[in-house]
């Protein structure tokens, strides 16, 4: 298990400004989310503005009621009291009714969100997915959506209700006495001009804090997926190690944010606290000279924090974007990135395909050859073996022709057409892959061999089991075909793994298939059984099949021998054994089963 390093020290290239994000292409993409829901965003914002008028309606009933005392009329006191009534259930219907429409946005933009991202990250290139570790994805749909999230669903939804609330409010405390109005209305302003002190070491410190909060989230990753490794190599010791250096870091960084953001925050809070006292003493002053009543007084104490509100508001957006330009900059990277185009092209038609490659080259970096001038071809309906030492590039022959990458030299050739004039999509359904590295989902056998082929009858499903060698030891699960396998099938042993992966590509039908391995997990028996049911199920695909045991290719029509990334040998197994030449010598070295392979060949 590889631990990244600590995180990298920030550079000034790597900050957006807040102007900069909101231009983003992709940020406005999220925000086209709106639309989608635009009705729960106009009930959320007509709730609001509707609190706003409840709050002004009090703050007036409270002006008569205070500017009437001590000797207020029984019926007007009636009226009042009925009015206050009133204003309170219609507040706490109006509060359930917001607060429920903003759950609902919540919950419906971040499934959206989610689903978008996940969509758009399968449809990425292979490269990107093998170029990042998986806890990166995971973070962007956890960490960097949530950050996004908040703006989208909370901060746009204030943003348009509080300045309409702020107009109506500072209207009417001007109405009530100019001169305490306009002190209301100068204390947003003030308090926005506050959020500029520390802003830099804020953002930098936020930008800090997100990338410790990526290391948790590739360490915690790392380890669960690798736990088998972990125990086996008693690595427990050191990815504490790793967690308590991430936490140091961490507890530092948030730390420092509380700080900045402490002082921030009283800065922010001086210019209310200061208008709450001068409004106060102006007010008394006002009202003992008789050019305002109590009830004028009471009413600018009430609504003073609602006209400030927005401003205050508009500050918090500010600081919640400054903290997200770092993690939500990694969701538009992502989002940003082109998708692989899998439906252009002309369908590759059904029946076994003749596959031709063409003096290949091929690098995933510059300088480090792992093709070079590769030339081979496989006939319609025929099979061809790849064997070589490993890092020979077999396996990157068969990502060439599922077109996870293209040759930077040469051509494939499919039909005599070459393989880029091909729908990828169309390339891919006509094959199938057993691999070594095999992946089951959490969920029951007949789940996982379904995936070969989605909507599968439970007959076509057992027949794929019993030609994988496979029924007889799923009959023995629990719930048989039902029987959960747990997370990566950790509930059964590595050949069965295997043998559900085998009957994956059986029910899948494929005409190009592709076994890389097919048998390295199985017992001679099984595999002498796979060998002859694969004439049953495979005889009219065209096959390439990638292998170490003669066992697995001395059936093969053809065999290229491989070593540093070049076709050095190509032939039939009895003709290349006869050469002695490298092929013979790379099998010699396996010992006494070689031996029995060449006096069976």
């Amino acid at each position: 298990m590889s631990l990244r390093p600590p995180a990298k020290r920030i550079t000034d290239n790597h900050r957006r400004s807040v102007l900069s994000l909101l231009k983003d292409k992709t940020f406005r993409n999220l925000l086209s989310i709106v639309k989608t829901y635009k009705w729960y965003y106009i009930g959320a914002v007509g709730s609001q503005l509707l609190l706003t008028a409840a709050a002004l309606f009090f703050a007036d009933t409270s002006r008569r009621l205070f500017d009437l005392a001590p000797h207020v009329p029984r019926n007007t006191l009636s009226q009042i009291i009925l009015m206050f009534v009133c204003i309170a259930l219609s507040q706490l219907v109006l509060t359930f009714l917001n607060n429920w429409l903003r759950s609902a946005l919540n919950e419906s933009v971040v499934y959206e969100m989610r689903r978008s991202i996940l969509n758009h990250l399968q449809r990425l290139p292979l490269s990107f997915h093998e170029n990042n570790h998986s806890s990166n994805s995971v973070n962007v749909m956890n960490n960097e959506l949530e950050i996004a999230k908040n703006f989208i669903v909370y901060d746009v939804q204030r943003l348009i209700a509080l300045p309409i609330s702020f107009v109506f409010v500072g209207i009417y405390l001007l109405s009530v006495h100019p001169l305490l109005g306009a002190i209301a209305i100068a204390i947003g302003p003030l308090q926005m001009v506050s959020n500029l002190v520390l802003k830099s070491k804020f953002q930098q410190a936020a930008e800090l804090q997100n990338l410790v909060t990526r290391d948790v989230f590739f360490t915690i990753g790392e380890t669960l997926h690798g736990i088998r490794e972990v125990k086996a190599n008693q690595m427990e010791d050191s990815v504490n190690a790793r967690m308590a250096e991430i936490q140091k870091r961490g507890v530092a960084y948030n730390v420092l944010l509380t700080n900045i953001s402490t002082i921030r925050s009283i800065t922010k809070d001086l210019p209310g606290h200061a208008g709450y006292l001068t409004g106060i003493g102006i007010g008394a002053a006002l009202m003992t000279s008789g050019d305002i009543g109590v009830g004028g007084l009471v009413a600018f104490i009430t609504l003073l924090d609602k006209v400030a509100e927005p401003f205050t508001v508009l500050v918090d957006t500010i600081n919640n974007l400054q903290r997200s330009v770092s993690g939500a900059r990694r969701l538009f990277e992502v989002m940003d990135m082109a998708e692989e185009d899998t439906r252009a092209g002309t369908v590759l038609e059904a029946g076994a395909p003749a596959i031709r490659y063409e003096n290949i080259g091929f690098h995933y970096t510059e300088g480090a050859e792992t093709l070079r001038n590769l030339s081979f071809t496989i006939p319609a309906g025929k099979s061809l073996a790849l064997v070589g030492p490993s890092g020979a590039g077999k396996s990157t022959i068969v990502k060439l022709l599922y077109r996870f990458y293209d040759p930077q030299q040469g051509r494939i050739q499919v039909n005599d057409r070459p393989l880029q004039t091909y729908a990828i999509h169309s390339i891919r359904e006509r094959m199938a892959l057993v691999s070594q590295d095999i992946y089951l989902f959490d969920g029951t056998v007949a789940a996982n061999i379904e995936v070969g082929k989605p909507g599968a009858s439970r007959d076509e499903i057992i027949r794929a089991a019993k030609l994988a060698q496979a029924y007889a030891f799923i009959e023995l699960l629990p719930n048989g075909m039902d029987s959960e396998i747990g997370e990566r099938g950790i509930k059964l042993s590595h050949g069965q793994k295997q043998r559900l992966s085998i009957a994956r590509a059986i029910l899948r039908d494929a005409s190009l298939l592709i076994l890389d391995e097919p048998t390295s997990a199985l017992d001679v028996e099984t595999e002498a059984s796979f060998q002859r049911d694969l004439g049953e199920w495979a005889s009219g695909c065209t096959k390439i099949i990638i292998a170490h045991r003669l066992s697995t290719i001395r059936d093969a029509d053809y065999i290229v021998f491989l070593e540093h990334g070049e076709a050095v040998e190509f032939g039939t197994a009895e003709e290349l054994l006869r050469m002695n030449g490298r092929f013979r010598s790379y099998w010699e070295k396996q010992g006494r089963e070689i031996g029995e392979e060449q006096s069976v060949v």
